[in-house]
């Protein structure tokens, strides 16, 4: 289990806030409304593959990777977990509930152990009292978070498996890419299994393994145990923007 959030002490409290200011949501917010609520922050340890909550769940907090990674995800229909995000150092996630108070619509695990810091629903409402630039900050927030969406939506009901992957790929490039020692590609910096990557697609493990298997023999990737390197970004970007050719 879990350790319970913990609250901080003064020198943790002041790097919680500094670390707060560099985040968009709370960027050009006074400093002493970063420092209240860090004040107020609790840290939370999760270990890995550790539920944080469930479908259904209340919703009372949003959270900030401080350092690990955690997956978002749903249950479709049939039963079938579906990835619907993966993040990692820095980001943010769980304001929609924390916001308008209702039930979680999504499950949060850790892919990796994970410190997370804790924003109750009364500490930001507080903070949304005191400072108009923190409101702003939020409406910004949650446009990109609906664009976001409208984009995932796109994949799923237009685009096909190829194209979904070929963006995720681009996405993970992008994001989570550095390049390589040689300069002749892009090392994803996240380590994500097959499965992850096919739930994240809705992709079978088997067209998945195929898929990826055809990109490599053809120039675009190179996968290893330990290791998945980007080598033709744009040859994917094309795929995911016009699908691939018919043989």
């Amino acid at each position: 289990m879990s350790k319970p959030p913990t609250h901080q002490s003064p020198a943790d409290t002041a790097g919680q806030a500094l670390r707060l200011s560099t985040l968009d949501i709370f960027k050009g917010v006074a400093p002493e409304t970063n420092e209240r609520i860090s004040r107020e922050a609790q840290m939370r340890h999760l270990g890995k593959n550790e539920l944080l909550f469930n479908v259904g769940d209340e919703s009372n907090a949003l959270y900030v990777i401080a350092e690990g990674r955690m997956r978002i995800w749903t249950v479709s229909s049939a039963g079938a977990e579906i990835t619907l995000n993966v993040l990692t150092n820095n980001s943010i996630f769980g304001e929609i509930g924390m916001l308008d108070g209702c039930d979680r619509t999504a499950g949060a695990s850790a892919m990796v152990p994970t410190n997370l810091i804790v924003i109750t629903r009364s500490c930001f409402f507080g903070a949304l009292d005191r400072d108009p630039q923190l409101s702003r900050n939020v409406v910004e927030f949650l446009c990109r978070r609906l664009r976001w969406i409208s984009a995932r939506m796109e994949d799923a009901a237009l685009r096909q498996a190829p194209q979904r992957l070929a963006r995720l790929l681009g996405y993970l490039a992008r994001d989570h890419g550095r390049p390589t020692s040689g300069g002749e590609g892009i090392d994803v910096a996240i380590k994500l299994t097959q499965g992850e990557l096919a739930q994240w697609t809705a992709m079978s493990r088997e067209n998945l393994n195929k898929t990826l298997n055809r990109w490599q023999d053809e120039g675009l990737l190179n996968q290893t145990r330990n290791q998945l390197t980007i080598l033709d970004l744009p040859g994917l970007d094309e795929i995911a923007d016009q699908g691939e050719l018919a043989d």
